[in-house]
């Protein structure tokens, strides 16, 4: 899992190899969804050399063909400034965000409860497994037993160790999930106590501290995706992106940009 992860961070790296400057430059890189196609957004320049040249991204389905997706490209200076507007005014300057974002995902995060849990179910099956053992073993040496009794001790012990199996695994689910819930949560607070000062560009590491994918709905119109409790794959994420789009909004806000005089709306959403 971690080679293929580096091997997705050194994608369409330059030759310089400098990942640190590549994740500054473009934090956005296959971040940014389509919600017409799911595909991702890609980087490009319109009227190159030419005094109207401007940064946009653009859905790489339409970029492929028009008749893949029919999403217009939107301005990437409306999405940095729209970002950094949103990481000051709904994360930074607002430090109660993660009581916000918890009660949203209606999880206690209680991660040593659920340990506790599996531990004592564990430790109830080593005991009916002893158990099951001696009633075995009396029956062998003292058959005093009647083989309906023995039979009906015995059909207890195995129905209440596949009840208390079933429950560990949903147990250990759930505490798979309230773990990594906590890890993003955990990250989320240090990267809050490492900024101080309000930030005035969007770099990589911060931007996915705090989101962990973007869509966009319409050239004026983004939505930043925070990870709930349920780890998606790209594929999933993508396929759920109508259903993301629906979900209420923890924070909304309005970003101008003056250079173009156009307006960048923006939802915060719990996924």
């Amino acid at each position: 899992a971690q080679r293929i992860c580096e091997d997705r961070r050194k994608t369409k790296i330059g030759k310089d190899k400098n990942l640190a400057k590549y994740n500054v430059t473009y934090p956005f890189s296959a971040f940014i969804i389509c919600s017409e196609c799911g595909r991702t957004l890609k980087r490009r320049y319109w009227n190159y050399g030419s005094p109207a040249e401007r940064v946009m991204q653009q859905c790489g389905g339409y970029i492929d063909g028009k008749a893949n997706c029919k999403a217009k490209a939107t301005y990437q200076e409306l999405i940095e400034g729209a970002t950094v507007q949103m990481l000051n005014e709904v994360f930074l300057n607002n430090r109660d965000i993660i009581p916000i974002i918890q009660s949203v995902i209606k999880s206690t995060i209680r991660v040593t409860d659920v340990e506790v849990k599996i531990a004592e179910l564990r430790k109830e099956n080593d005991d009916i497994e002893q158990m099951m053992s001696n009633l075995i073993d009396m029956q062998v040496k003292m058959p005093s037993l009647s083989d309906e009794t023995f039979n009906q001790k015995y059909n207890a012990f195995t129905k209440q160790l596949k009840t208390n199996l079933s429950e560990i695994q949903k147990l250990e689910a759930e505490y798979i999930a309230n773990y990594d819930t906590r890890s993003r949560l955990s990250k989320i607070e240090s990267t809050l106590n490492r900024l101080n000062e309000p930030i005035t560009e969007v770099d990589s590491d911060t931007l996915r501290s705090f989101v962990y994918r973007m869509i966009s709905v319409k050239p004026d119109e983004i939505i930043y995706c925070v990870a709930g409790k349920k780890n998606y794959s790209d594929q999933e994420f993508s396929e759920k992106r109508h259903e993301f789009v629906k979900v209420s909004p923890i924070a909304e806000g309005v970003f101008h940009c003056q250079k173009y005089a156009k307006d960048m709306h923006y939802r915060v959403v719990v996924i």
